[in-house]
């Protein structure tokens, strides 16, 4: 008898402990909602895709009245939550953010909210207080339900995040922001491009593989374009001599680029910023621009003339950034200055004899742009070629965002120059009509333009 008190009591211990911890857990109050619920049938009618509507309404009631702009829904977000929450440890929330970012690298800041409540409808009100909690820069979210206790109860994970745009020029011009999403164009790694808005140039450079993969600079409407962009096929109205050699016809470009345009700076701009880019029309109108303008115009022109012509990025001695224009013809290659007097046609400026003066670090054509195929490597101008396929790497920017891409033909590897006679210009772009199509009109009033032979030049092969 003694042992059947003893252990009725020890039941009943046991039974009113339990229920004493049940009531603090909530799994009464729990059961209670459940049972209402079911009972009233708005269990069935409330879904998860009537909790995601209300859900998103929330928030974005919250940003309304803090006039951010609304939050978007990421099918991405949404995919890789519905994948991973259900395993998902919510012990360290820091964890949680650097797997969402090393599965979406695209998404720059994230604020995440769990909560959990006996229904989905009681979710609600626990995210009502982190709604107006998101930043006015957060663009997208995702979320993702599970049951825990057994079914008893509902726990939810809330993320916002800022979700990066696509870089491109046309997107940097637009949208101003200082950060975007891209992937590299030799290794594929995705990143995050950062950029200084009070620079009108800049570099891509992957952090993965140290080497650059597009520049992009502004113009002097403040449009930014990838700089091979600034090369639009146009060239001065002017006639050559029938029976001109290409040596000749090579430095008497040279020669009308020296002297119908000043070097000048651009005016106003701060230390720390980067000046705008000019197009060759454009420095052919105001007869003036500085180391890059004066490069692009004398590459344009030659390039339109059948020759092959890079402009060239990098630095020079001591003075730092520089930009020259560099010319192969019948396997040798010249190196020609935009900004200094005209080379001397019977000591030509040949690439090799330059020295360690002049230090390439990208190129560029009409098409594409050509970067160092060893990042920090030493140039050497005596042994190290300009138009060599093991020192340079080709790559055509526009694979970055291939919908934006503007009216040009696809060019050969090496970018082979066509010859003059077989070379047609058109000032409406047809790509049918053109293997290299002027994208500027020359202007009405210009005087046609005729070229003599160098004083003291001598005819080449």
């Amino acid at each position: 008898m003694l042992k059947r008190l003893i252990l009725w009591s020890l039941f009943a211990g046991l039974t009113l402990a339990g229920g004493l911890v049940a009531h603090q857990k909530g799994v009464w109050h729990t059961a209670s909602l459940i049972l209402s619920e079911r009972l009233s049938g708005e269990s069935r009618s409330y879904s998860a895709m009537s909790f995601r509507v209300d859900l998103v309404d929330r928030l974005n009631y919250a940003r309304i009245a803090a006039k951010m702009p609304d939050l978007k829904v990421d099918p991405d977000l949404d995919e890789w939550m519905a994948t991973n929450f259900p395993t998902l440890a919510l012990d360290d929330m820091d964890a949680v953010t650097r797997k969402i970012q090393e599965a979406l690298p695209r998404y720059y800041h994230l604020s995440i909210c769990t909560a959990s409540g006996p229904t989905l409808k009681s979710l609600l009100a626990e995210f009502q207080e982190f709604a107006s909690k998101t930043g006015p820069g957060m663009t997208h979210l995702g979320f993702a339900i599970r049951e825990t206790m057994g079914g008893l109860s509902q726990q939810a994970l809330v993320v916002v995040g800022q979700r990066l745009l696509d870089f491109s020029p046309e997107i940097l011009s637009e949208s101003r922001q200082e950060a975007y999403f891209s992937r590299c164009l030799h290794c594929k790694h995705p990143h995050i491009v950062r950029v200084s808005l009070n620079q009108h140039s800049l570099g891509l450079e992957c952090p993965q593989c140290r080497r650059t993969y597009a520049v992009v600079a502004a113009d002097q409407k403040k449009k930014f374009r990838y700089v091979n962009e600034f090369l639009t096929g146009y060239a001065p109205p002017a006639v050559f001599s029938k029976d001109i050699a290409r040596i000749n016809e090579l430095f008497t470009i040279c020669g009308a680029v020296h002297g119908n345009c000043i070097y000048t700076r651009d005016p106003g701009q701060r230390k720390e910023a980067t000046d705008a880019w000019q197009t060759s029309l454009e420095t052919q109108q105001i007869g003036q621009g500085d180391c890059e303008d004066s490069a692009i115009y004398l590459c344009d022109w030659l390039l339109t003339r059948g020759f092959q012509a890079r402009v060239a990025l990098g630095r020079y001695g001591d003075l730092g950034g520089h930009a020259w224009v560099v010319v192969r013809m019948n396997n040798v290659e010249y190196l020609l200055e935009s900004t200094e007097s005209t080379p001397d046609i019977n000591d030509p400026p040949i690439a090799s004899k330059a020295g360690s003066r002049y230090v390439p670090e990208v190129m560029f054509d009409r098409f594409a742009l050509y970067v160092r195929s060893t990042p920090g490597q030493s140039w050497r101008s005596e042994a190290d070629s300009y138009f060599s396929n093991k020192t340079w790497t080709r790559i055509e920017p526009r694979e970055l965002n291939p919908a934006s891409e503007p009216l040009t033909r696809k060019s050969t590897a090496e970018s082979a120059p066509i010859p003059p006679e077989k070379l047609a210009r058109t000032s409406a772009p047809n790509p049918a009509a053109a293997p290299f199509m002027e994208l500027e009109e020359i202007p009405r009033d210009a005087a046609v333009w005729r070229m003599p032979l160098p004083a003291q030049g001598k005819k080449g092969k």
